[in-house]
This record gives C-alpha cells, sequence and structure tokens, in this order.
C-alpha cells in the first residue's frame, strides 16, 4: 500500500513525544534491526551461529541501533566485530555488545585519541600501528557475512573523513577485484558482505561525485517513517532496497513530501463500476490522437483507453484516424457530447482539431491529458483561445527530451535532457511548479509531480516498456482513470491535484503490469484489457 515519505525534521518531530514520555524508541528499532539482520542472515549461510557480522560504527543514534542489534546477533551466536571510526561511539550501544562478546577495534582518525584495547596493545609508531589496524579492518570486512553501515545519520555533513572514505575505497576495490577469480579449468565466485545501511546510508548524497568513497548497501532498514531523501531514483546504487519499520510513530500525510505507490495500492483503489452505475456515471474521455500522418498513435491510445474499462470513449480526431479505429472497436463514438477527461496529442492530430477541442472545452473544468505535440500549448496559451488551461486540471506525460524543450521555454534558458536525467524529481518538481499543472516524467523509474511539490513515485516497471508507442498507450490508460474518477466527482469542483497525481500513479501500474505481459505496443494494449479485466471482475491484479 501507498507509503508516504516525509522530511527528516518531520519524523524527529514525531518521536519527540515518545521519547519525553519514556518509550526507547532505540530498542525498537534495534530489535527490528536485529530481526532484518538475522532473516539476511539465515538466506545467507542457513543459520546464523558461526556467522560473522561487522559493525562499523559511527558517534550517533544510528551507531547505537546497529551495536544493539549487533549484541542480539552475538547472543544467537553470531561473531561481532565493531569497527569504531570516531573518538566516541554510542556508549550503551557499545557496552552492550562488548558485554555480548564482541571484538573492538578503535580506527579514529589520526586526529583523534582511540580507545581500543587492540591499539593499545601494539607496538610500532602511531603510523606502522594504525597501517595493522587498517589491514585487520580490511581483513574483517572482507570475511565478514553481514556489514552494517552505522557510520552516519541524516544529520551528517555530505562527505566522509578521510579515513572512513579511504577505508571503504580500498575495501570496495579490494571486493571487486577478488569477486571472480579465475583458475585453469573453472572460475570461483568470492563470497561478498551483505551490507545493510542503519536508517540512511552514510553519507547519502545524489551527487556521482566520490561514489567509490561511500557505502552502496544492499538494503537500507530505515525506522518510523520513509525519509524523502531515500525516495530520489540517483540514491538507488547506495540504498539497495528500502525496509521500512513502524516503531510508533504518528505522521501526519499533509506533511508528507511523496507517496511511493505499488501493486497493492492499484488493486486497493483501481476505479471499479458499481452496481448502480452506468456509461456515463463510469466516465467518458475523449482521445484527439493521431493523424494522417501517424494514425497508429490514434488507435493504440484509443484502444488503451477503451481496454482500461471507460464507460465512454470518443474518437475526436480525423475521419481517416476514427476509420482505423471504428474497424476494431465499434462502440467508440465520433460524435461530439460530454466528457469527463481528453487526451490530446499523440500522433501529432492536425491543428484544426485541437482548435475544434479547444472551443469544445470552453466554459468546462474537464481535465485534458497532453502527450506529444499537445505539449506545445503550454507557456503558450494565446494561440490556442487565451488561457483554456488555467480553468482545469492538466496533466502533461513528457519524456526527458520533451520536458527539456517545455523548460527551456518556460524559463527562458536552455534546458537539456541530461540535465533532466541527472535529478529527475527536482526538474518534474519545477516543471509543475512553472506550468501549474501535474508533471508525469516518463522514464524508467517515472516521477509524478504536483504543483506544490509532492509527488507520486509508482514502482518501476519493465524494461519491455521502452518501445515505440507505449507512451500512447500509457496516455490513453490516464485519460481513461482520470475520466473515471472525474465522473464520480459529479462535476462538483476540479479534482484535487494530489488525488489527480495518485490516480496518474495508478495508470503508470496499470501500464507496468501490461508491460510485464508484452514486448510491443500492439500487444501491450491487448494487455491491458488482461490487467483491467483482473482488476475489475476478478478483484485484484495476478501478477
Amino acid at each position: 500500500m501507498s507509503v508516504f515519505a516525509y522530511p527528516s525534521t518531520v519524523i524527529r518531530e514525531a518521536e519527540r513525544p515518545l521519547l519525553e514520555a519514556g518509550v526507547d524508541l532505540m530498542a525498537r528499532a534495534a530489535r527490528a534491526l536485529a530481526q532484518f539482520s538475522t532473516d539476511v542472515l539465515r538466506e545467507r549461510r542457513g543459520q546464523i551461529v558461526g556467522s560473522r557480522v561487522c559493525v562499523l560504527a559511527g558517534p550517533g543514534n544510528n551507531a547505537g541501533d546497529a551495536l544493539f542489534a549487533a549484541a542480539a546477533l552475538a547472543r544467537r551466536g553470531a561473531h561481532i566485530t565493531v569497527v569504531t571510526l570516531f573518538e566516541s561511539t554510542h556508549d550503551e550501544g557499545l557496552a552492550a555488545v562488548r558485554r555480548a562478546g564482541a571484538t573492538v577495534i578503535g580506527f579514529p582518525s589520526p586526529h583523534e585519541t582511540a580507545d581500543s584495547s587492540a591499539e593499545a596493545a601494539a607496538g610500532g609508531t602511531p603510523d606502522e600501528v594504525r597501517a595493522c589496524l587498517r589491514a585487520d579492518i580490511l581483513r574483517e570486512l572482507s570475511r565478514s557475512d553481514l556489514v552494517l553501515d552505522g557510520i552516519l545519520g541524516i544529520g551528517g555533513r555530505p562527505g566522509l573523513p578521510e579515513h572512513i572514505a579511504s577505508l571503504i575505497r580500498d575495501w570496495r576495490h579490494s571486493a571487486s577485484t577478488n569477486r571472480t577469480t579465475n583458475t585453469s579449468r573453472t572460475t570461483r565466485t568470492a563470497s561478498t558482505p551483505t551490507v545493510i545501511a542503519v536508517d540512511v546510508p552514510s553519507d547519502l548524497s545524489s551527487d556521482a561525485a566520490g561514489a567509490e568513497d561511500r557505502i552502496h548497501a544492499d538494503h537500507t532498514v530505515t525506522f518510523g517513517g520513509l525519509k524523502t531523501e531515500l525516495i530520489d531514483p540517483r540514491v538507488t546504487a547506495f540504498t539497495g532496497t528500502v525496509q521500512l519499520v513502524d516503531i510508533g510513530l504518528e505522521l501526519d500525510e499533509n506533511q508528507a513530501t511523496a507517496e511511493v505507490v505499488d501493486t497493492d495500492d492499484l488493486n486497493a483503489d483501481f476505479p471499479r463500476p458499481q452496481p448502480e452505475g452506468h456509461k456515463y456515471s463510469r466516465g467518458v474521455v475523449g482521445i484527439l490522437a493521431g493523424s494522417e500522418e501517424y494514425p497508429g498513435a490514434g488507435v493504440l491510445t484509443t484502444t488503451s483507453a477503451v481496454n482500461c474499462g471507460v464507460g465512454m470513449v470518443r474518437s475526436l480526431g480525423s475521419q481517416l484516424v476514427s476509420e482505423y479505429v471504428l474497424g476494431l472497436h465499434a462502440e467508440v463514438v465520433t460524435a461530439s457530447g460530454r466528457m469527463n477527461a481528453v487526451v490530446m496529442g499523440p500522433g501529432n492530430p492536425e491543428d484544426e482539431y485541437v482548435h475544434a477541442r479547444v472551443d469544445e472545452l470552453a466554459d468546462t473544468n474537464v481535465p485534458v491529458v497532453l502527450d506529444a505535440g499537445a505539449l506545445d500549448m503550454v507557456g503558450r496559451a494565446e494561440s490556442v483561445k487565451g488561457t483554456w488551461l488555467a480553468e482545469r486540471p492538466v496533466v502533461l506525460t513528457p519524456h526527458a527530451g520533451e520536458l527539456a524543450r517545455l523548460l527551456s521555454r518556460l524559463l527562458g534558458e536552455i534546458i537539456t535532457s541530461s540535465r533532466i536525467n541527472a535529478d529527475p524529481i527536482g526538474w518534474a518538481q519545477r516543471a509543475a511548479h512553472s506550468s501549474g499543472c501535474i508533471v508525469l516524467l516518463k522514464g524508467h523509474q517515472t516521477v509524478i509531480a504536483a504543483p506544490d511539490g509532492f509527488c507520486v513515485l509508482p514502482e518501476a516497471g519493465p524494461a519491455s516498456l521502452a518501445t515505440a508507442g507505449s507512451g500512447d498507450v500509457l496516455a490513453g490508460i490516464i485519460g481513461a482513470l482520470v475520466a473515471t474518477v472525474h465522473a464520480g466527482t459529479q462535476h462538483e469542483a476540479p479534482l484535487p491535484e494530489r488525488e489527480l497525481a495518485h490516480t496518474v500513479g495508478l495508470g503508470v501500474l496499470v501500464h507496468n503490469a501490461a508491460g510485464r505481459r508484452a514486448v510491443n505496443a500492439g500487444a501491450l494494449v491487448d494487455a491491458v484489457a488482461e490487467v483491467a479485466g483482473e482488476l475489475i471482475l476478478g478483484g485484484s491484479l495476478i501478477e
């Protein structure tokens, strides 16, 4: 189901009343972390006893979470090594893991004083001692089954101290060079540890620079609420899969910055026909897609809308496109009439039909979905009868290149698709704010941004969707769902932005589900019918 993401400040404020009441939130977090780590070790080794776990501990509370969890693993038979990387760490957590029998290696920066029996017992110069300790730590990391990253949390400054960055760099280099060892006739894969980041990976940054100096986690176990920092598509390489642990916080969804949606949301929220409903209550969508040059776009967009279960579909384009459509779908209507949403733009329909539809939509609040060529109308409203776009909810569906052209026009500066791809959430938010529209930025990780900055992030779709015509199919799905939801409001008011963004996210999930059953756009529209049929007639999607 929907998981909402919050700024770290909101989560810390939600923790405050519980901490003041004496609730031990760290104990809750540590128990959950220990259980998740246990599951990982059992999957990896089949048992906990004899496994090797290394904790990289910093000075904060996430180190405390890691240390208490490691103590629990030690009591279950794991061998624990703790590496303290600053002059101090979480005292109670360190004491607990020592009592459980852990080995502790102190490796603070050269400017700090280490409190480590291992260093105190070593001989030689300080540089020689540090070299020995560094070698011991690298050896321990290389032979561990599991590494817990408890170095820094959200409050840490960007960048790790050099003694930590260089240690991680050497560890990653050693792991990559030793991952596969070629022998005379066989290839042997060396064991590499599973890495779990505690709450957030240390030095979590979307900047690609210095990536080799940072932790790349396989999993991130985060507590209380999903942090906004963890949902940025650019940080996936550092977070791995994100596991959210409920520790009893009361979070206000109105303070969320984003919503992550998946198949469970589609099963729960897909708009289904009601027993007392009829075709008009189910929604009517108008499709202005295709042209004499690109008639296929009209067929794909219209067919996907028909197959999504909307009450009625109107074909609003040229006679040629309508003939193609009617040859496949006799139920499509070509006459004008009431509509609950309109899709415009796929296949670059001729201007005469675009202007006719704009006239037809005047003095209404009917939502529109603008794709492909219709995106050029944004910011150029004077060319199509004034400010008609400002009178209704609008969904834009660009890919990175189209969004770059749109923003270049809106902002008066050159924006490139490479800049868009480098920060998809940021640019989608900026486009939504500048245009006043819901912006669906298509890509491997689709981003849906509302003008107030709120984002909906559907789970990623399959690579098979990267094919000609796939975007036309998506536009038709979104138009159908928006029409259905808008019909349910009985025209009392425009759809609220966040509700509209959520509906658009459901459309992306339908598209993704269909994409798992097809390898081209022609098969994709048939798969949309399968997906919608399972949702409407079967009650849930069969994956």
